[in-house]
């Protein structure tokens, strides 16, 4: 339904902003790590860029794209019954 797929749109919106926040912090984080020789810091920004679930939500998003789809075909297939 269209609903669901603002959802959808709305949960990759959501990603798409995290990710370019991520990216600016751990600039900052990378830049002042220089700044001040801080050995912390850049391991910091480096780990801020490194997302572990990036895999698993690449996944859930592939889903939840396929459901949509068979959810639509469904409901045409039922219309046109």
């Amino acid at each position: 339904s269209l609903a669901q797929q603002g959802t959808v749109l709305a949960m990759l919106r959501a990603d798409t902003v995290n990710t370019l926040a991520q990216g600016r912090v751990a600039q900052y984080l990378m830049s002042k790590g220089r700044e001040l020789n801080s050995r912390v810091l850049t391991a910091l920004a480096e780990r801020v860029t490194a997302d572990p679930f990036v895999k698993v939500k690449k996944m859930i998003k592939d889903l939840l794209v396929r459901l949509m789809e068979e959810a639509n075909e469904e409901a045409d297939h039922k219309g046109w019954c």
